[in-house]
């Protein structure tokens, strides 16, 4: 998923500076099924694998013969010439390691001249490819001659590997002063022109904030699954199931990536009870519980579907807490919205990109939840972290409020000349301070919900769908089926649909027990009822 950060930062920055670029998405014919043993022999040669290696790997791919069965009748074998096996664990990896010879193909180019790449004030030397897997992503500068240049390295790249490129399925999208050459380039390379939101990795991207209709596909993925399910022929223990395992996962990959809009979240948990409490628009159907109370943890009085919006915030805190280290994406947001600040210091503001202002938006309860670690001192606020003494220093001095400057990381700078109390907290401070030893690696947060200080989505999902109240799970741990615990679950809550539940919700009719004309409670017919003293004896 870095990959979409990169292209997504990229999209936004050449858009908001009007910056020159053009951007062609690549689309591989049949990937696995073009690749040339002879060039991945070299490959992994060049690489640095070693004979025995290679041999390996030579007899695991080639020399395979192939049937074709048409109307259950096998036609004869013939014996393949290339391509890598669709389903074997190596092929991933092995397919990997050709699509790389086209970036350091690229790299060489940029090397001597032949190619520039984009955003170069943000990336070191510029970024001009991004892959992952067959997914591959080209960035130019504006320039014709190098376009031409680029044509002719990935038509050398297609010679050599086998992988041909579909350049008609292939999409260009051009920025700045390229905007006006858009026709050129998209004839220059045979592809048509790309349009927003951009998908990339399955994700849309946009140089502005997606709107509520480009979520619709998020939606649309919900309603497709629904629509070849019966859930009428499934009992309630494997409805539940299904929405924990498959509608509650569906969206997860673009709720690592974005805060998701309330409207749209409200939808997808509309699709979820809608499956579970199994209403439709011909029979009216009684929800027992609060759509919230459901999505409480079993130990906390829930079943434990999973709460949408509290799983989007604990997926995207997991970008901050990675933003301390080395890598790409990291330099790229750094250098774009961090500069000279520490992550404590910067605020969501207008201008900036989808992706960093939901980060904006979980930040400050992400950095509740741990602390900085003093190494280099270059992500610690001298005044406002946990420095020393497990408080923040101005909680512990008064000195504080004469601070000239509260927000950076150094604290020297006062308002006014030191006297008395001041004087002694400033020579207090000083010496603590004159304690601490500097290193040359970087400052790095330590989250505080585990115990090993890493960051785990499940921590904080837990911290935050924690409402204090613990439960017995006698119910869950016994081995009952799960159709018969949900049930204990419903008559333990109180809301089976007893008469006098039903006349709560505006249901008229009789409203005493059938059996004995005792007016109809949980209690009465489950416990005091002359029939369930009669059924519980017999049992």
């Amino acid at each position: 998923m870095e990959g979409a950060v990169i292209l997504h930062e990229t999209l936004h920055e050449l858009h908001k500076k009007k910056k020159n670029g053009v951007i062609l998405k690549i689309n591989f014919e049949k990937a696995y099924d073009k690749v040339r043993w002879n060039f991945l022999q070299q490959t992994l040669r060049m690489i640095g694998f070693s004979y025995a290696w290679c041999t390996w790997i030579k007899s695991f791919v080639q020399g395979r013969n192939v049937g074709i069965k048409i109307n259950d009748q096998m036609g004869p074998y013939f014996q393949t010439r290339k391509s890598l096996r669709q389903g074997d664990p190596l092929s991933p990896i092995l397919f990997n390691i050709v699509a790389d010879i086209l970036a350091i193909i690229l790299a060489r180019a940029k090397e001597g001249g032949q190619i520039n790449g984009v955003i170069p004030h943000l990336v070191d030397d510029g970024l001009s490819i991004l892959q992952y897997a067959d997914d591959t992503i080209i960035f130019m500068d504006h320039d014709l001659a190098q376009a031409n240049s680029m044509k002719l390295l990935l038509c050398a790249f297609e010679q050599l590997s086998g992988l041909n490129i579909n350049f008609h399925k292939s999409e260009i999208l051009c920025f700045g002063q390229a905007k006006e050459f858009e026709s050129t380039y998209s004839h220059l390379f045979g592809c048509k022109t790309g349009t927003f939101p951009f998908r990339y990795m399955g994700i849309p991207l946009h140089y502005r904030k997606l709107k509520n209709t480009d979520w619709r596909m998020v939606e649309e993925r919900s309603e497709k699954r629904l629509s070849g399910w019966k859930g009428k022929l499934l009992y309630v223990g494997e409805r539940l199931v299904l929405i924990n395992t498959v509608l509650s996962s569906l969206p997860m990959f673009i709720l690592s990536f974005f805060e998701v809009p309330r409207g749209v979240l409200k939808r997808m948990d509309y699709f979820r009870s809608r499956f579970f409490w199994q209403i439709d628009q011909h029979k009216k159907k009684y929800w027992l519980a609060k759509w919230e109370i459901l999505c409480q943890p079993k130990d906390q009085g829930g079943l434990g579907i999973l709460d949408l919006d509290l799983q989007n915030r604990s997926l995207l805190s997991k970008w901050l807490f990675k933003l301390c280290k080395k890598g790409i994406w990291q330099q790229l947001l750094r250098n774009k919205y961090l500069r000279n600040w520490t992550l404590s210091q910067v605020e969501r503001k207008p201008g900036d990109s989808h992706f960093w202002s939901s980060l904006m938006g979980v930040k400050a309860q992400f950095l509740n939840l741990g602390s900085f670690i003093l190494k280099n001192w270059t992500q610690v606020r001298f005044w406002e972290d946990t420095l020393l003494g497990g408080v923040a220093l101005k909680y512990q001095f008064p000195l504080f409020n004469i601070v000239r400057k509260t927000t950076g990381n150094r604290g020297r700078s006062l308002r006014r000349s030191l006297l008395a109390n001041k004087l002694r907290d400033w020579e207090n401070i000083v010496a603590r301070v004159m304690n601490l030893n500097l290193q040359e690696e970087n400052d790095y947060f330590k989250w505080h919900l585990h115990k090993n200080g890493i960051f785990s989505v499940r921590s904080m999902y837990r911290y935050l769908v924690n409402n204090g109240v613990k439960v017995s799970m006698e119910i869950w741990q016994s081995k009952l089926p799960l159709k018969i615990k949900i049930f204990l679950w419903y008559l333990k809550k109180a809301v089976l649909l007893t008469k006098d539940n039903l006349g709560r919700l505006n249901w008229h009719g009789v409203k005493s027990c059938c059996f004995c004309g005792t007016s109809e409670t949980i209690q009465h017919l489950f416990l005091d009822c002359s029939y369930a003293k009669f059924l519980w004896r017999t049992v």
